[in-house]
């Protein structure tokens, strides 16, 4: 069919020409997707604030074979988030995740796991909760449904895939369990400052070490 809807996390977006955006999105069923919204920075009636990063949508998509951009026609909110705009740490932090994920998905490859686990992490964040274990918690088992899962055993015996010899025992007990916490349980979690730097610095080198280049946004981080 040339033209569907899909629930989407939109991660990136950019101007272009007079009026148009160029929209790369998570779908919940279709993967990450890469569409020109026509006229999206002056109509408010089709897209009513809804092409920003960390929103939850409906979108309507028209496609047909051969095109170079999918278009979209139209977009509804499911969740705005914007939780995430109340806090430049937070923001910062969250768009590390959406990062991680434009880096590592191909176009049109369905990863409802990923999608699910994006969704639950930025509706959660908010600058009134305890939102770090939430952020760490959600990049372990991001980079576990794309394939990375993190084995703190075989890091602590053999360094692979980054060596946490140099981890407090905190920071530690946080990467072996934090992943499988419930929801409610991480945003009554305090870690120290101490484990919060220990934690966000490994799993940042690992993004890394991935990647096989910086992360865009861990430079955003690193000026605050």
């Amino acid at each position: 069919m040339p033209r569907w809807k899909t629930q989407a996390l939109i991660l990136n977006t950019t101007d272009y020409l007079e009026s148009d955006r160029i929209v790369c999105a998570l779908t919940k069923d279709r993967g990450l997707i890469n569409a020109i919204a026509k006229g999206a920075r002056r109509s408010v009636k089709r897209f009513p604030g809804t092409l920003e990063p960390f929103c939850e949508v409906i979108l309507e998509v028209f496609s047909k074979p051969g095109m170079d951009l999918l278009r979209l026609e139209e977009a509804k909110v499911v969740n705005a988030n914007l939780g995430i705009r109340e806090d430049i740490h937070l923001f910062a932090h969250a768009s590390v995740l959406l990062e991680v994920v434009i880096g590592h998905l191909g176009p049109l490859d369905p990863h409802p796991e990923t999608y699910q686990i994006l969704s639950r992490a930025l509706s959660a964040f908010s600058s009134n909760r305890r939102w770090f274990p939430l952020w760490a918690a959600g990049m372990i088992n991001i980079l576990t449904s794309l394939g990375y899962g993190l084995d703190v055993r075989d890091a602590l015996s053999k360094g692979k895939p980054l060596p946490m010899d140099k981890l407090s025992q905190e920071a530690r007990m946080f990467m072996e369990r934090g992943a499988t916490m419930d929801m409610d349980v991480l945003m009554r979690l305090t870690l120290s400052g101490r484990a919060q730097t220990e934690i966000e610095d490994y799993l940042l080198a690992l993004c890394e070490k991935i990647a096989d280049h910086p992360l865009k946004t861990a430079g955003f981080l690193a000026r605050l």
